[in-house]
Parts: C-alpha cells; structure tokens; sequence
C-alpha cells in the first residue's frame, strides 16, 4: 500500500522553498511505496511547473489562484479528501495558515499535517499580535521542519517561548544536487555578458531581488573593485528597478549585469570567479551549497543560517568594506582561492540532497 503525500506552497516561483520542491518531489516519487503531488494556490510565477510536470509530478492549483483568499481553506480540504492523501506537508505564508486552519475541519484523525519553516525571520514576528495567532497556526501541525537550527530556535522563541512542546520541531537542512551541479559544463563568460572577454573576473549572487536579500550591499562593494571586476545578479524580484537604478547611480552599469530569473544556475556557478549572499537574514541559503558544489569560494553575511552554512568553508562578512577586502583577497591570492575552493567543495558534500530526503523519510 502506498502513502500519499501533498506538498501545499504559494507558487514555484524562483525562492529557495520552492527549488528545494522541485528538486525533491521528483526524487520522493522514485521511492518505490510513495506518491507525492503538489498543490500550489496561484498560476502566476510559477517558473519550475513544466519541469515537475516533465518529470512526472502531478501539481495542481486551487480555482481562486488568489493566495490570500480564505476560501482556499476549503480548497485545500477539498483536494485532501480527494486525493485520499495521508500526509499534508505545507511551505510558506500563507499556504501553511490555510492549511492549518483546515485541520479542524478534517475529521480523518489518521492523516497527518506537516510544515517547514523556512525563514529564520519574518515581518510578521515584528508585531506582536501576530504572536497568539501563529501559536495556533502551529499548534495544528504534527511536526514542525526547521531547515537549520537557528531556524528552529528562533521559531520556539516565537510561538512557544515556555518550551512546552518542543518535542515535534525538527531539524532537517537543505540540500542540493550535488553531484549534478559537480558534472555541469561552464559557459565561456562572454556567453553570460557579450561585453566582458574571459579574463574578467566575476562574481555572482542568486536570489529573488527582495529586502532579506540585500543586493545593494554587494553592488556597493563592486563600486570599489577595479573595473575588470564585473557582477552577475541572477533572480526576479519586486526591488529588481531599484536596484537596477542603485548601480547606475554608482556609475557601473556597465559592471553590473541583471540575468533575469535563470533555469542553468549550475553552469552560470561553474563559470563565475567567486559567489555571494549578502542576505540581511536567511534561513539556510541554498545559493551557498550550490556554489561551494560548483567549487567556487563561497563569501556570504555573517548572520544566522549563512553562516552555519558556510563556516569552516568559505568566507563571512560584516560589512561593504570587509565583503570589498575579501572578494579583493580572493582574486589576487590564487593559492589562497584553490585552498578554499577546495574546502568548500568538500563542505558542499554533507549538505547532498539524497541525504535530506532520507531524514525527511523518517519523518514520513
């Protein structure tokens, strides 16, 4: 008899919940008395559906594809009971209220609800208020997935500060591909940027052009780098025109190149010089592992998660000046930049997701 999973998240857009989906589900459906499907409560952004449904993943979405319409409360009871599943898993605000409030509404007292949280920080946690709600948001899952420890213990702090059920959080760390990202082929660099020639140096940052992601920091630290030194951002995001706009008031529009959301991330990371996060929070960076498994120095914030992440392996930083001195460092210094490319490499490897998706098995 198989068991049937349901993973319920916003969309899959391009945030690292998401790819952590769209590389897991297709990997949980290969084992062999599993069947796993997604539901997903809007059909905009979502940038990896075709390749789930390449892969053989069955991924619905709601009729309201509104994400914060209450109705989908009983959307999602809907899908439940028609699929018949035993395992509810839900990722982000605020698929994992919808799917809590349904809960009371199920009566199968045998299936199982699940959440990971992803973030160790959100605004929500800045208002008070929010705080006796998310407590009973919580209290209707059976486990609770922090994906690293700073995650989790900022969570408790919140929701449950008096330790009293402490016993169903859970600690399961991201992973990637690791072995997929080792094999890919790097582009010539003027294949990324027509303008550049292969001896220009390049660093690169992931993600979704947002507040927690802090690209203005970066781009301010390549202001002051000399002018063979170029950055590729890579991402979509609601800050995107700001930041745009940032790097052509520094007068480097000419050294700061916008990808734009990209499906190669391994060749792109294979290709560059060195990759960056300077993130004002995260919840584990999974940019960070996959450019330590491109084999490539990994410098990012010092804050938590990143830097559980990337300590003992790459660099941390505190500010613009130390992110300039390290990057600086690390092009000028070759035998220094083989030595931790080398560990970082090496760290890339505990963080493989065919480990993550055992632990997440037993959970199941």
């Amino acid at each position: 008899m198989s068991v049937k999973i349901l993973h319920i998240i916003n969309n899959l857009g391009s945030g690292g919940a998401e790819k952590l989906l769209k590389e897991l589900t297709p990997l949980m459906n290969q084992v062999g008395d599993l069947e796993v499907d997604i539901l997903l409560l809007t059909d905009k952004n979502n940038v990896f559906y075709d390749s789930l449904i390449t892969q053989g993943v069955k991924v619905n979405i709601v009729k309201y594809k509104n994400i914060y319409d209450p109705r989908n409360i009983f959307e999602v009871k809907k899908y439940i009971f028609r699929g018949n599943y035993n395992i509810v898993h839900s990722h982000t605000f605020p698929a994992q209220y919808w799917v809590a409030l349904t809960r009371p509404l199920i009566k199968k007292k045998n299936i199982k609800f699940i959440t990971t949280e992803h973030s160790t920080h959100n605004k929500r946690r800045e208002k008070s208020y929010f705080r006796p709600i998310e407590k009973f948001i919580y209290s209707n899952y059976d486990a609770i997935i922090s994906i690293s420890e700073k995650t989790k213990e900022n969570l408790i702090n919140w929701i449950d500060p008096k330790r009293k059920k402490v016993d169903k959080h859970v600690v399961i760390e991201n992973g990637v591909d690791v072995e997929k990202i080792k094999q890919a082929s790097p582009y010539s660099k003027t294949d990324l940027v027509e303008s550049i020639d292969d001896n220009t140096k390049l660093v690169c940052m992931v993600g979704r052009f947002s507040e927690a992601k802090d690209q203005p920091t970066l781009i301010k630290a390549i202001s002051t780098l000399p002018d063979d030194v170029h950055l590729l951002l890579v991402g979509e995001g609601p800050l995107l025109d700001q930041n745009k706009e940032f790097a052509n008031q520094l007068g480097i529009t000419d050294r700061v190149h916008f990808l734009g959301f990209r499906k190669d991330i391994p060749e792109i990371l294979k290709t560059v010089d060195i990759v960056v996060l300077s993130s004002h929070w995260e919840g584990f960076g999974l940019t960070a592992v996959e450019g330590m498994a491109a084999r490539k120095p990994v410098v990012t914030s010092n804050i938590p998660g990143l830097a559980d992440v990337v300590k003992e392996a790459g660099r941390l930083f505190e500010n613009e000046d130390e992110l300039k001195d390290i990057i600086n460092i690390l092009l000028e210094n070759h035998v220094l930049y083989e030595k931790i490319a080398k560990i970082c490499i090496n760290k890339a490897e505990t963080y493989d997701i065919r480990k993550q998706l055992r632990m997440l098995l037993k959970i199941y």
